[in-house]
């Protein structure tokens, strides 16, 4: 029988992961000792969390000295070993880019050669939800050596691990692009904003001296309370919105009829915050201290929503206050008809930041699907190899 038929007609057994694979820890050296830290060892701790899920792991927050490893039991894994968070951000994981060492808060393992080390890390990416299941622990959920210790994983031969990892690295690498891209078109917008917005730089066709208005004379307002929430029970129950101050923006979603806000576009200005948001949707709000503001004769919402993003509001005592300090707020702004041109320009550039943001959460979707296909044996993939003798 050939290896490539062996491979693709047979279910893959399982096996306990420390028989293909050397299982390791890690500890933090005496914080107290100067003479253990910013050394030449890399050493990935809770501080490097942001750092897992992106496959490599290149750069960590702190680093050791070798008085450090030879005074704790902290050791140095080798280039290439995979590591994963057992607590704190149970789940993630990531592929050591060189020698390192890790805080006692990560298991590593270092593959052997019957086991690729990117299979051994979409495996592991592909129980994140088993990882949250299984944690325990009342303050900080954690997942058990003895766990670990048992821990066994499905093992096709070493040349499908291999395919399967690279179609993985391959869609991985497809939407690092894509976020690239995001982040390149997000940057050139914000340059447009500060060129457009404050006149440096003006579209064709205009050349009407700007002036001077406050905010109040740009926008009306409206308090939030008949379009409050009356439960946060509800919440998640229905299909309206319910906006909140600060970043979080969409708390939920309520079934609650009565109360909508449908007179849309509006921006949504938070005046604890200072945080807006333009809205063109039904909404009801869970924050008092929301302001919801409207376009005045000569002035185009979108453009005195993305001025206001260049505003530095002064906070000063954390009171809320939109009539008495903030809506005083004076700034230059253009004629009606070219704000509105700039706004169309803005919002041009959003519509091509969004259509590339379906295209990551499709990528996602698809990444997804394959590993459930790929990394349970459900879809095998053809693998070339030699009759055996």
């Amino acid at each position: 029988m050939s290896r490539s038929a062996r491979s693709q007609g047979l279910p893959w057994n399982r096996v306990l992961l420390d028989k293909v694979a050397t299982r390791g820890s890690g500890h933090t050296p005496n914080k107290k000792r100067a003479d253990y830290w910013n050394g030449s060892v890399r050493w990935v701790s809770l501080k490097d969390t942001f750092r897992m899920d992106q496959g490599l792991i290149s750069e960590t927050t702190a680093s050791i000295t070798h008085a450090g490893l030879a005074n704790s039991s902290a050791v140095v894994h080798p280039s290439g070993s995979v590591i994963l968070l057992r607590d704190a951000g149970i789940g993630k994981s990531a592929v050591l880019q060189s020698d390192m060492a890790v805080s006692q808060h990560f298991m590593a393992w270092s593959c052997g050669p019957r086991l690729n080390n990117w299979y051994l890390y979409y495996y592991l990416q592909s129980m994140k939800s088993e990882f949250e299941r299984i944690s325990n622990g009342s303050t900080i959920k954690t997942i058990g050596l003895d766990y670990f210790r048992q821990l066994t994983i499905p093992l096709p031969e070493i040349e499908e691990q291999r395919l399967i990892s690279r179609m993985l690295l391959d869609i991985d690498e497809f939407l690092a692009s894509l976020e690239q891209l995001v982040t390149k078109k997000q940057a050139i917008k914000q340059g447009l904003m500060q060129e457009l917005l404050t006149g440096r730089r003006r579209l064709p066709g205009f050349t009407a001296p700007w002036r001077t208005r406050r905010l109040c004379d740009l926008l009306t307002y409206e308090q939030p309370s008949p379009y409050l929430v009356r439960t946060s029970k509800q919440l998640d129950a229905g299909r309206v919105p319910v906006l909140t101050a600060g970043k979080t923006f969409i708390l939920g979603f309520t079934n609650e009829s009565h109360g909508i806000f449908r007179d849309h576009p509006v921006v949504i200005f938070d005046d604890f915050t200072t945080t807006s948001k333009y809205v063109d949707f039904d909404f009801k709000v869970k924050s008092s201290a929301i302001k919801i503001l409207k376009a005045r004769d000569g002035a185009d919402l979108r453009f005195v929503h993305g001025r206001m993003q260049l505003i530095d509001f002064s906070l000063g005592d954390h009171k809320r206050y939109w009539i008495s300090e903030y809506s005083k707020q004076e700034l230059l702004v253009p004629e009606v008809e070219e704000q509105t041109a700039v706004a169309q320009v803005l919002a041009d550039a959003d519509d091509e930041i969004d259509a590339l943001k379906v295209r990551i959460e499709k990528a996602r979707s698809v990444k997804q699907g394959m590993m459930q296909e790929l990394l349970t044996g459900r879809t095998r993939l053809p693998v070339q190899g030699e009759d055996d003798e």
